[in-house]
């Protein structure tokens, strides 16, 4: 196994003069070069070609990755899975006295119950999710439902209330006249009763039946037809 440091050395190194980067450039290829190296580079090829291939950080991320993947006390691959610690280990640690006695499974065997899990758990939020997208649907179907209807109703009491407008002012103007009409005809009754009645009998029956009328004037209003 090449020590980290070695690694680290030979991915800081240009791949045009093989030396420690001076005055290190990045393309946007991800390349990393000397800014010299690389001028000198474009000058003797005449192009803008791209140089010798050297993707330094991503040598040195996986480099990291490969050693997070080792056992951090034995430096040995994490092959199994310790079931009793939830986590994962190597050879060494398996026969040593902290896992004494544990239960095992090889960490790919794991990792796929773990992803069918994962898309068991992810199925189930799916379809919650196509539930709730339902429910809202039809939420929001009622609620546009409920607002047509008490747009129409509000708009029916406007109208009947119109039509009871209306048919009140109708009936206003019709009992009134009547009224006018009644009045105008009992005036009529008495001048023409008065003009036929000159005797002195008659006179004394007119003022009764004057003093009668007016009795009948103050008991209340006069009674209308309808």
């Amino acid at each position: 196994m090449i020590p980290l440091d070695a690694m680290i050395a030979e991915d800081l190194s240009c791949p045009i003069c093989h030396d420690t980067f001076t005055d290190p450039v990045i393309l946007s290829c991800s390349h990393s070069f000397c800014s010299a190296c690389l001028q000198r580079w474009w000058t003797e090829k005449k192009t803008l070609d791209d140089p010798p291939r050297n993707l330094a950080l991503k040598n040195l991320c996986e480099g990291k990755e490969q050693t997070q993947r080792l056992c951090s006390l034995h430096s040995e691959k994490l092959k199994i899975f310790c079931l009793d610690h939830q986590e994962p280990v190597c050879i060494v640690c398996r026969d040593s006295k902290t896992h004494k006695n544990h239960q095992f499974r090889p960490v790919d065997e794991v990792a796929q119950d773990q992803r069918e899990e994962l898309q068991k758990s992810l199925k189930l939020l799916r379809e919650k999710l196509t539930l709730l997208q339902e429910f809202r649907g039809d939420c929001d179907q009622t609620v546009k439902f409920i607002k047509v209807q008490s747009q129409k109703t509000e708009q029916q009491i406007r109208e009947q209330f119109q039509k009871l407008r209306l048919f009140l002012q109708q009936e206003e103007k019709v009992r009134v006249a009547a009224l006018t009409t009644d009045i105008t005809d009992l005036s009529v009754a008495i001048r023409a009763f008065l003009v036929t009645q000159t005797t002195p009998g008659v006179l004394c029956q007119h003022k009764s039946f004057n003093s009668q009328v007016k009795k009948g004037v103050s008991r209340g209003p006069l009674s209308c037809r309808f």
